[in-house]
């Protein structure tokens, strides 16, 4: 979220993050990050079943080439995996990303197909700004 952050603002697009867990694991999960206030709790993964997510194969959690590619992305970007914090229930929740209108009426929806297969906060800026204009 930093790389773009003013940029969100300044399109007038407001960010929000999905979390599963109650609210105030939302809060202190997002709080290390400074986007508590960006967080949604949603335990019972009603928003991922709404938006069609699915499950990992956690069997192939070592064998998908694209989840590799990305874990040394994010290695290399100083992130990694908080397994203390992951719970083993979370750990096979593929990511999404959608953009929703005004109205409430999703304009775009990406849906992941390994645990890193998220586009980057510039190319979701860039798919708001095209589906909002």
């Amino acid at each position: 979220m930093r790389e773009a952050d003013q940029e969100f603002k300044a399109a007038n697009v407001n960010v929000r993050f999905v979390v599963i867990g109650t609210p105030e694991d939302a809060t202190e999960f997002a709080a290390q990050f400074g986007d508590a206030s960006r967080c949604l709790s949603d335990p019972e993964k009603k928003t991922y079943e709404a938006m069609g997510l699915d499950d990992f194969n956690l069997l192939k959690l070592f064998t998908t080439p694209d989840l590799s590619r990305r874990r040394r992305e994010n290695k290399a970007a100083g992130f990694r995996q908080n397994w203390g914090a992951t719970k083993l229930r979370n750990a096979a929740q593929l990511p999404g990303a959608a953009v929703i209108d005004a109205g409430g009426t999703i304009r775009w929806l990406h849906r992941g197909t390994h645990p890193g297969d998220l586009p980057s906060m510039i190319q979701m800026l860039a798919e708001a700004r095209r589906v909002l204009a």
